[in-house]
Order: C-alpha cells, then structure tokens, then sequence
C-alpha cells in the first residue's frame, strides 16, 4: 500500500466513480460499496495525502447518501471526535448509540477529549497539552483557524499570574479582540491584573501584567524602559515575519531586542500556515522553540470556478485538488455576478473583493436585489449608526437588506459592532469584505465567494489563500448545537471571473497553482533580518538600514560598526521609528534648525506654529519620489486642511459632527476636486492616478459616504504618520503639556485620559465618567481601569447607543 501516490491514482479509473460522488449523482449498492472499498484503503496507504483522499470519499458518501456509520468509524480512528460526536446526534442513528456496547463504549471513551463545553479532536488535545508543557522552552504552532490558540493564550495567561507577558499581534482590530478574550476569559486569580494595550499604560518597574501591543507599541515601551524585560513574548499571525515590508521588518526588530535583553526570555509563534517554522529565525538573536503542527484535515473544501465576464465560457466547474481535474457542472450560466451569488449562496456568505470602493458598490447592488430582513431591533440599531455617523451613511441601505461591508475605512468601533449583527442576526447572510477578514477576524460563514484574486496589487499568495478559505466553516459552526451540520465539513469556495477581476485573470491556474493538494509550496521570505532570507545585490541595502537602526536603538545588538546618530534628534528619530528620510544625513540640519526655533525659549502651543516646524524639521528631508501623502504638507491648501483636522482632534468631535464639517469644508473650498485618494475617479495635473473627485458632481449622500471614509483614512494617516513627528517635539520638550494633551486625547482629564490609554473611545469614556461613574474605577498613577460588566445592562436601560454598549462589553472583566 506504501506505493500508491496521487501521482499513480491520477493514471487509473478512480476518477470516473470518485467524481460522480463529488457531483452528487446517484450511485447503486455495487457502486457505493465499490468507493467505500476504495475510501478505505487509501486510508491505509503510506501517502498522507492519499489518506486524505480516503477521508474526503467517506465525507462526500455519508453526507451524499445520509450514511454516516462509515465517517464514525473513520473519526473515531482518527480522533476526531467532535465528527463522531456530531453523528451521535443524528436522529436515525440515535438507537444505535444507544444498544449497541461498542458503541456505547466509544461514546463514553469521546468524553475524555471534552474540555470547557467542547470536544476536542485528538490533535486539538495533543496541541492543549504539548502547548502547556513546552512554552516556558517555546514553540511554533501551525495550526488552522478553528483550533483554538487564542484559547490557548488565555489559558496560558491565567497559569502564569506572576509572569510578565507580551503577546504582538498585526492590527488595532486584532489588539481590541485579543484584549477581550483575555478580559473575559481571566480567572478569579487573574481578574485584577494588568492588562497593558498602550504604551503610555506602562509604569517604569510594572512586572506581571499582559502587554498586547502591535509592534510599534511595543517597542515604545522598551525604549521607555531599558531594563524591561519579558518572561514569555506570544507573536499571533507569526507568518507575517516573512514578509519584507517596513511593518514586518520593525517586527523582527522588536523580537531581537526582546531577545538580547534577556537570554531567558521565551518566545511563541502562532500561525494558521507555515512550511517550515524554521523561517522564524531572526538573523541577531536565535530564539529557541520547538514545532507543533496540526496535521489532521477534518474539513475537505469544494471549489469551485466560473469565468462569468462577457468572453467567458460561463460554465460552473468544480475542482478537485487531489486528481488536479475540472469537471463542468451544470449548464451555461446566463446571470451576472449578483444573481449567481443569490442562486448559489448558503446562510452565511463571505464575498471578498481587493478594492475598498468595488466592495462598496457591489454590496449595494447586492442589498437592492434582496427583501428586506426580518429583526426586532434593526431599526433601532440603523438609528443608533445613523446617530454615530450619518442618516445617509450607505451601509444602513445594505444592512436592512442583510448586507454588509467590511474594510479598512469602516470606522473601528463600528466594524468591530457589524461584525457583532452579521454574526447573531440569522438574516444577515453576506458581508462582502477586502483582506481585513485575513488577519484573524471570526465571523461565521460556511461559503466563500472571491470576485477577485488580489491582495493589494499582487495575487493572493498560496498561505494568505488558505487563511482567507479557513475562514469559512469554522469549528464553532460546524460543531454547534443550534446550527451545526456535518455539510459544513464541505465548505464550499467560489472563484468567479467577472467584471471586478482583471481580464487576463487565469481563475483555473491561480486555483491549481494554491490548492493543487501534493503541488510543493515554498515560503516566500522576503524580511533581511531572518536568518534563511538570502542576502543578494537588491536588499543587501535593505539589511544595512536595518542594522543601523538596531544598533541605534540598542548599541552592540547586531555585532556589527555602523555610524551612530550625533544629535538627540536623531535618537529620538530612531526611537520613533522614522524611515521617511535618512536620520544619520539630516540629523544635523534638523537640530539646528531646532535649535533656532527654541532660540526664545517658547514652547509650541498652537497648530499653526506646530505645522510649520514638522514641515522645515522633517517634512522638507522626505525625499522627492517617496510619502507621497506626507509631501503635501509642504503646501498650504493641506496644512490648512489639517490644522482643522487637528483642531476636531482637539476637542474630540464626534463622527457625526466631523461628517458635517467635512460638508461644510467641501462646499467652501474653491477648487471642485478634492483629494480622496483610493475613492477618486479623476487625474489632475498631468497625474495618471485617479485619486481626486470632481465633488460638485456628487450627490450629497455619495458627498456623506467620501467623508465617512476619508476621515477614517485621514485618522488613520494622523495617528500612523503625523504624530510621529509629533511625539518626537514632545519628546525633545518643545510642546506645551496642555496642547500636546489635546492633540493626543482630545482633552487634558487625567481620568478620561487614563480610560483612553486602555482602550475606550472618546465618547464612551465621556458617557462613563459622566453617567456611570459607579461601574468604573480609574487608578490614574497605575494606569488602569477596572468597568464592571452590569454596566453594559445599566446602559441597556437609559436606551445608551447600542454601539458604546457594545464597546463597553469589550473593556469588562470576566
């Protein structure tokens, strides 16, 4: 049996019966019998994905014919008991389970893999276990979405009270998630501990509290405190390190400082794909870890393929990725995308688009072709969106529709909120969203639609595939007891070729090419500072410039001579993160010119004066051809625009406010084109990016929908790249304290200030202190704020919106 391969199947006849099963046909008692004989010795070949073939056959007949006594035996074999479980549930079965004693006995043999509530496959209980025993050493896991290693990390967390603890994940929306399954998952011991997602949060000499911090949070606080040092430090989204770009890069510069300061520092990587862990590595500092890998594939994906643009062959064909074969299902498709994604969608849909506006676009044309959606409180809830942002806002279209969008631009607090309705409203069925959903986001789906093959100007790659795939059909839905259904061990995916893809697009190649089961598929490292990334000729500049902030940041970390910075502005250049400009070139220049504006000992205090320097300290060193965005600051019109931007900063103005402003400022502005970046669909002078509207043409709700996002992007652009510069005045003394305060919370109350370090909004900390001052406590010297979860009922009460209710319920304890 050792010699069968896919390579030798793909020659025989297997095809012929197999593919009659996966299109669902009719087959007689020879012919099932036939295919469960062949089911079951490729599950006792040597070919691990010849036994995953073995699987597949047993899953497609037993949910095909309703015949589900082979697929138990075959789970309890293999452990994966939450399967066997489920067919114990199945009505006709039931006696079965009942009479029988051996299968009396394995029912009662599956309960020792029940942990909190859930059964566990074996691999699952195997990874809990090797998890808990080897952390302290460190290690990788490799394991897909649904196998629970958030759960893994709180668990840790709660075991380890006295231990100080990093865990660094890629985005804000990640951080808030992780922060409130740590909150409400802590144990009695660990419920007044610490939990730190700020970098202002921090005191010199805390010890035993959870930091969750993207990476430049983190290193914030280690150049705060040069004595800090981490027990264990958690990277979520591990794989993310290969990559080269500046965020990833800054990534690996954070785990080697962790690493030098501490040989005993212990480090953990949680990825749902990777080929060889061994590609962590950071080229300065080896931290040591072992591997746990899931191997167990209890889902086994359908996908499917349909070129629907107007040269396309419009037949619906499935792939099989163990025979590497297209068969054509069905009849030609006359629909466009919206009506084939109506004929074809399940309960809960997942539709993903590359582009922000597309996405927009194609949910609304979605939400105009279906009824309206049956839910008591929606209306309320459109009110409560409305109120926070605008009447006009055009998701309040999609949602009662059962439509919703996901990207990027969507105001934070509300994409966190509709990702709550999509998930506990029956009738939302789609959410059609950009890669946002790659980066951990868990929202129920069990089919998957791809109008688009891209992740920002490339393909998407075989690892960011899988992870987009694994998001459909998770555990928790397969395996419910309201919803589940073993169906779902067949997620179904669609590629379809339309109007939104590119028109040389290949959907057939790019699904052979990422799915074709035995194709070998290699780690793309791209990040200079891992240790099997290969150095050439084209990034060898790249691993320079990373070396020499490392060793600026902490002299001696690489080993290796480079020039230091002369000046304080230079280090604190450093410490910020700045790579818009050469430090070691400028760095001279700028002090000097620093020099000259402290010459009369005044500290800036107002945002005029403030916009002016950032602009001949640090703007006027950006080269020519890079930050195009920051660039524009040299020029009036923008630093105007922004010293009102400011200004709303300043005194916290609502969304709903800064929408009318924007109006306002639109309809002042003497120029017609505006400057709306991704959202344009006009070039000017002599540009051939598209990146202006002509805003007089808009009608006022598309004029709604430009502000909501634009100020979305503009807070982004402010937090990620102006403040920067900010921060390095503030550290070099030359900002009022007051104006500074007002720049960076919006007000100069300690206590609101505290409440904001730790992760609430402006608005909801306003509402707290000023109505629910009893539900909250704020320790301003220790930086931490204990909100009692019965609030969220109080608020409930007095018909608080439903938006800061809900953000409320991420910032309580247990």
């Amino acid at each position: 049996m050792s010699s069968i391969s896919l390579r030798i199947l793909r020659k025989t006849n297997l095809s012929q019966l197999y593919f009659r099963l996966l299109r669902r046909e009719g087959l007689d008692n020879r012919e099932q019998e036939a295919i469960l004989k062949i089911a079951l010795l490729l599950l006792n070949a040597g070919d691990e994905h010849c036994q995953e073939l073995g699987y597949r056959i047993v899953v497609l007949y037993s949910n095909h014919f309703s015949d589900y006594k082979p697929l138990y035996d075959i789970a309890i074999n293999k452990g994966f008991i939450p399967v066997a479980k489920s067919i114990e549930k199945v009505e006709a079965l039931s006696h079965h389970f009942q009479n029988d004693f051996f299968s009396l006995f394995l029912s009662s043999f599956s309960e020792t893999y029940r942990a909190n509530g859930i059964y566990q496959t074996s691999e699952q209980a195997s990874l809990s276990r090797y998890f808990s025993e080897e952390a302290d050493r460190g290690v990788a896991v490799v394991a897909p979405t649904s196998y629970g290693k958030s759960e893994l990390l709180v668990r840790f967390c709660n075991s380890n009270a006295g231990k100080t603890i990093a865990i660094i994940v890629p985005t804000k929306a990640l951080l808030s998630q992780m922060k409130r399954r740590v909150l409400h998952g802590s144990d009695e011991i660990n419920l007044a501990r610490k939990i730190i997602t700020h970098p202002e949060m921090y005191n010199e000499g805390d010890r035993g509290f959870i930091a969750i911090l993207t990476q430049e949070r983190l290193l914030r606080i280690l150049q705060d405190d040069a004595a800090l040092v981490f027990d264990y430090v958690f990277v979520d989204e591990a794989h993310n390190l290969l990559s080269g770009d500046s965020r990833n890069t800054l990534l690996a510069k954070v785990i080697t400082l962790l690493g030098r300061r501490s040989e005993e520092t212990s480090f953990s990587f949680l990825t749902p794909f990777l080929v060889n862990s061994q590609n962590l590595h950071t080229r300065f500092v080896d931290p040591r870890f072992s591997e746990f890998r899931i191997g167990e594939h209890l889902k086994t994906e359908r996908y499917y393929a349909i070129d629907l643009r107007d040269d396309g062959d419009r037949l619906l064909k499935l792939y099989d990725q163990y025979m590497n074969e297209f068969m054509v299902l069905g009849a030609w498709h006359q629909q466009n995308e919206v009506q084939f994604l109506q004929e074809n969608s399940g309960n809960k849909n997942i539709v993903y688009l590359n582009s922000p506006p597309r996405l927009e676009k194609l949910a609304g044309t979605l939400a105009a072709h279906e009824a309206p959606i049956e839910y008591d409180e929606l209306d309320a809830v459109c009110e409560d969106i409305s109120e926070f942002l605008h009447r006009d806002y055009g998701l309040l279209d999609c949602l009662k529709k059962g439509v919703i969008y996901h990207h990027g631009s969507v105001p934070d607090v509300v994409k966190l909120f509709i990702e709550e309705l999509y998930s506990v409203i029956p009738g939302m069925r789609y959410i059609v969203s950009s890669s946002t959903l790659l980066e951990g986001v868990n929202i129920p789906a069990e089919k998957l639609f791809l109008l688009e093959c891209k992740k920002g100007p490339s393909n998407l790659t075989a690892s960011q595939f899988k992870n987009l795939v694994g998001r459909v059909c998770r555990f928790g839905e397969i395996f419910s007891d309201s919803v589940g259904s073993l169906y779902l061990l067949e997620p179904e995916i669609y590629i379809v070729a339309s109007r939104y893809i590119h028109r040389n697009a290949n959907i057939e190649n790019f699904l052979k090419d990422r799915v074709k089961v035995d194709k070998k598929i290699k780690d793309e490292l791209k990040n200079v500072l891992l240790e099997n990334t290969e150095i050439t000729d084209k990034n060898e500049r790249q691993l320079e410039k990373a070396v020499e902030v490392l060793e600026n940041l902490s002299p001696g970390v690489t080993g290796r001579e480079i020039q230091y910075a002369e000046t304080l502005v230079g280090k604190v250049c450093y410490l910020n993160n700045i790579i818009e400009f050469p430090i070691l070139e400028c760095e001279l220049d700028i002090a000097e010119y620093l020099d000259e504006v402290r010459a009369d000992e005044h500290l800036i205090d107002e945002l005029e004066e403030l916009m002016d320097v950032m602009h001949h300290a640090f703007i006027d060193y950006i080269p020519d051809d890079s930050f195009r965005n920051l660039q524009r600051l040299k020029e009036a019109p923008a630093k105007r625009f922004y010293r009102m931007f400011l200004s709303w900063r300043m005194r916290n103005a609502s969304y709903n406010e800064m929408i009318k402003r924007f109006l306002d400022y639109w309809a002042e502005i003497p120029d017609p084109l505006v400057y709306v970046d991704k959202w344009g669909d006009t070039s000017r002078d002599g540009s051939y990016s598209e990146s202006w509207v002509n805003i007089s043409e808009k009608t006022n709700k598309e004029r709604v929908n430009l502000a909501i996002v634009r100020i979305k992007e503009e807070q982004d652009f402010l937090d990620n790249q102006i403040m920067k510069f900010i921060e390095i005045l503030n550290d070099l003394e030359m900002l009022d304290e007051a104006f500074y305060k007002q720049i960076k919370y919006g007000t100069t109350d300690e206590n609101k200030i505290t409440m904001m370090k730790n992760g609430f909004s402006a608005g909801l900390a306003s509402l707290v202190l000023e109505k629910y001052a009893n539900y909250v406590e704020v320790d301003v010297v220790a930086n931490i704020v204990n909100l009692r979860a019965e609030v969220q009922e109080v608020m409930q009460r007095n018909n608080e919106s439903r938006i800061l209710i809900f953000e409320a319920g991420f910032n309580t304890r247990g």
